[in-house]
């Protein structure tokens, strides 16, 4: 840990709670896995920790410690503090913008939880300004998506743009909030574009209607994106995997999920890092010499128009995806799914951790230079359209 600068201004977390629990223990934190209990007999722990408010300078605080207990050193005094920082205790008491700009204020409560994994060495608005600086696209304003947008401008992404081709139908409305019945019958697009503009201005938010149909649509969308979210999944199986393509082409990590009868699925693919979704295939032909041939059975099944969609378990694995986002933009805490299958089991509603594949670089057709074969040309070959969507790079 850095030393700690006599001119600083620290003070305790604000968003933990310090109390006295017996007449020599108190408590810092009041949540399992953050609450620290500290024994102090002679009370000067608690001393050092109320005189760390943020409106002194540390020199200040030794002082008036060394005015009350004067058996104690500057020596014992900055241990101290090296300590509580060392927990994840302490912030710097410098104001940020999201306290003094009244345009910005809205993002206090996001700064305000980034501060639980701030340290002394970092702004506890780091986190939040990463955000303002990336740009997310979305893929689909449907079940998933439509759930997706509104938390990513809640999150004050700097720059947002959703796609979509589909126009709002009153079939919807069960579990796509974000429209309502006058919204019949107009594009999602043009009406998430204007009640995203109308929630939050600070937020640079476009949609374009457009219907995905290769790697290279996804990959003109997402250049210069710093994440993206896959929440298409018309048709089965081939649209993630031209999100796929398209990302990888372009280097950008992005996150994908999706609900199902009883159980939602979510995994994050980062280019160069982690295997990407065919590597995923290939991970599963390795396992199960019966893939192939299932895929291929599902993939000449016609499932109709029959839609399951029940509105409390989309937004959970939605807003799971944001967040993986939130992580993967801004490393705030590791991102949980990356080259990582999860799947949420909604009657119990635990999370289970189902694959963790490698990546393939000899064998990918997609982040690799592996042959496509027969496994991956039988639901479309997207090779052809990654090779042209690299080739302009």
């Amino acid at each position: 840990m850095e030393p700690i600068a006599l001119d600083a201004k620290l003070r305790v977390k604000p968003i933990y709670p310090v109390y006295s629990v017996t007449d020599r223990l108190f408590r810092i934190g009041a949540q399992r896995g953050i609450t620290v209990d500290i024994d102090d007999p002679h009370g000067q722990m608690r001393a050092l920790v109320d005189l760390l408010g943020g409106d002194r300078t540390i020199a200040a605080v030794l002082e008036q410690m060394r005015q009350r207990f004067p058996q104690l050193t500057d020596a014992d005094m900055l241990e101290a503090i090296r300590q509580l920082a060392g927990r994840g205790l302490l912030e710097g008491a410098e104001p940020t913008p999201y306290e003094t700009d009244p345009s910005l204020t809205r993002y206090l409560g996001n700064v305000n939880y980034f501060s639980h994994y701030a340290t002394i060495a970092e702004s506890r608005a780091a986190a939040q300004e990463k955000l303002r600086e990336s740009k997310v696209v979305l893929f689909g304003l449907g079940g998933g998506g439509s759930y997706a947008l509104p938390l990513l401008v809640a999150a004050g992404f700097g720059e947002i743009v959703a796609v979509d081709y589909d126009r709002v139908e009153l079939s919807n409305l069960n579990r796509q909030l974000m429209y309502a019945e006058q919204d019949v019958g107009q594009f999602k697009a043009d009406v998430a574009q204007r009640r995203m503009r109308q929630a939050n201005s600070t937020v640079a938010v476009s949609t374009i209607t457009k219907k995905i149909e290769s790697a290279r649509d996804v990959a003109d969308i997402v250049g210069g994106a710093d994440i993206a979210i896959c929440a298409i999944d018309e048709p089965p199986f081939v649209a993630q995997r031209r999100v796929n393509a398209g990302c990888v082409s372009q280097g950008v990590p992005y996150v994908c999920g999706g609900s199902f009868v009883s159980r939602g699925r979510v995994f994050s693919v980062h280019p160069g890092e982690s295997g990407c979704l065919d590597c995923l295939h290939i991970y599963y032909a390795g396992k199960d010499p019966l893939f192939a041939s299932q895929l291929s059975a599902i993939l000449d099944q016609d499932t109709g128009d029959v839609t399951i969609a029940f509105a409390p378990h989309i937004a959970t694995v939605a807003s799971f995806m944001v967040a993986e986002a939130v992580r993967m933009t801004t490393g705030h805490s590791p991102a949980l799914s990356v080259g990582r299958q999860l799947e949420l089991e909604y009657e119990t509603g635990s999370w289970e951790h189902l694959w963790e594949w490698p990546r393939y670089g000899d064998e990918c057709p997609t982040c690799g230079t592996g042959d496509p074969g027969d496994m991956f040309s039988m639901y479309e070959d997207v090779t052809a359209s990654l090779r042209a969507a690299t080739a302009g790079r």
